[in-house]
């Protein structure tokens, strides 16, 4: 069992990075939208996908650290040996973050409308 989720795990190790930056528009979108559009249902969706994104990265921190491993993303290049590794708590967190920020600005937004 353990050597099945270790090889799903390391199979979606390159996705991992167009997925931080999936996450990372989907704020932005958000942002713009808490300022322009608060009832927006693009921003809400957006907002969603920054919270999907957060506990993603979260649950994966978790997963690993049962498997026994330091699940990171290199944001660096490779190529170059380059190695500039974020675990992925700490992009969870960011998002988790962003999200909270972006249901706040939402909120007081839609009040004052």
């Amino acid at each position: 069992m353990k050597s099945t989720l270790i090889e799903m795990m390391t199979a979606m190790m390159p996705y991992m990075r167009p997925l931080v930056w999936v996450v990372a528009a989907a704020f932005v979108l958000a942002l713009i939208g808490a300022f322009a559009f608060p009832k927006n249902p693009l921003a809400r969706l957006a907002r969603a996908v920054v919270l999907a994104g957060a506990v993603f990265f979260l649950s994966a921190q978790a997963m690993g650290a049962w498997l026994g491993a330091k699940p990171s993303i290199n944001f660096g290049d490779a190529a170059k040996f380059e190695f500039i590794l974020v675990p992925f708590w700490q992009v969870g967190l960011a998002a988790l973050i962003g999200w909270a920020l972006l249901r706040g600005l939402a909120g007081r937004k839609a009040a004052r409308a």
